[in-house]
């Protein structure tokens, strides 16, 4: 790509993408793949999807790896699962206490709760929507369980991410996870300049997205532009460093790269470095 060129926007590798970190990844969930939902997807979009239509699968399976190919888990088993996600997270928080400076395990505190209400409401709505449950019967559905766990899991990870927050060599580089099924892949290359990935699936029914492409940074702000065609505005998508470690995402006519209910937008914390793997996958991209 020459310098100054507006990037086209990219798709997420269709293979040899490895989101699946030894450390930890958003991507431990195996729980479910919305064929129902997927179809839902379809009947909703408009023709502005179209280059965004054949890679949702792609895009689930990045996410979820495993996705589908697991036995339908037992009530029993799913329920143990969840233990075993929720005394991790029991172990995780308690180190977050005593490690953490008081004022941002404050912070933590805060977000804990709110991710509390987030969990359940988001159970709830995994038991009724895959596993058919009626309302009021949902702790009865092995779904509900499976999401608990897999959502509990991503919360450890995104605990174990603040702990390391100042342990990264480098400003941007990593892959980054905002814990509601937003993951954000930075490379840094070229002075000035990142290369990215970002890659969404929301709420209950799966609404997914993909965007990507090189942003121009400076200092502790990057911005990435592009257009789908002469008659549409530009899609913006500013990268905020904040002080706390995080990114923020600001997005500005994100519609064209992602289903009606998904979104980019939100603040990701690093959980990893980047792997061979990833940067293969990114560069072949470009």
């Amino acid at each position: 790509m020459q310098q100054g060129q507006t990037p086209n926007p990219t798709l997420l590798p269709a293979s040899g993408a490895s989101v699946n970190g030894t450390e930890s990844s958003p991507t431990k969930g195996d729980w479910f793949f919305p064929w129902r939902a997927l179809s839902g997807i379809l009947l909703r979009m408009t023709h502005r999807h179209v280059a965004l239509l054949t890679s949702l699968t792609t895009i689930h399976l990045l996410l979820f790896p495993s996705a589908g190919f697991s036995q339908e888990k037992s009530l029993s088993q799913a329920r143990q699962e969840f233990a075993a996600a929720d005394k991790a997270l029991n172990t995780t928080y308690q180190k977050a206490k005593t490690e953490m400076s008081e004022y941002r395990f404050e912070q933590i505190q805060q977000e804990q709760r709110d991710w509390i209400e987030y969990r359940d409401r988001r159970s709830e709505a995994a038991a009724r929507f895959d596993g058919g449950a009626e309302e009021g019967t949902e702790e009865a559905n092995p779904e509900y369980w499976n999401a608990m766990a897999y959502l509990t899991e991503t919360r450890v990870e995104i605990l174990e991410a603040w702990l390391k927050t100042d342990s990264f060599a480098k400003t941007w580089e990593g892959v980054w996870i905002d814990g509601y099924g937003g993951i954000l892949r930075i490379s840094e290359e070229d002075a000035g300049s990142l290369t990215f990935t970002c890659s969404v699936v929301r709420g209950p029914t799966y609404h997914l997205g993909e965007i990507g492409g090189v942003a121009q940074a400076n200092r502790s702000t990057a911005r990435f532009a592009t257009k789908i065609d002469d008659e549409e505005p530009e899609t913006w998508l500013t990268f905020l460093k904040e002080g706390d470690g995080r990114i923020q995402i600001i997005g500005e006519n994100t519609q064209y790269f992602h289903g009606a209910r998904a979104y980019f937008d939100g603040k990701y914390l690093r959980t990893r470095e980047l792997t061979a793997e990833d940067r293969e996958a990114m560069t072949a991209e470009r």
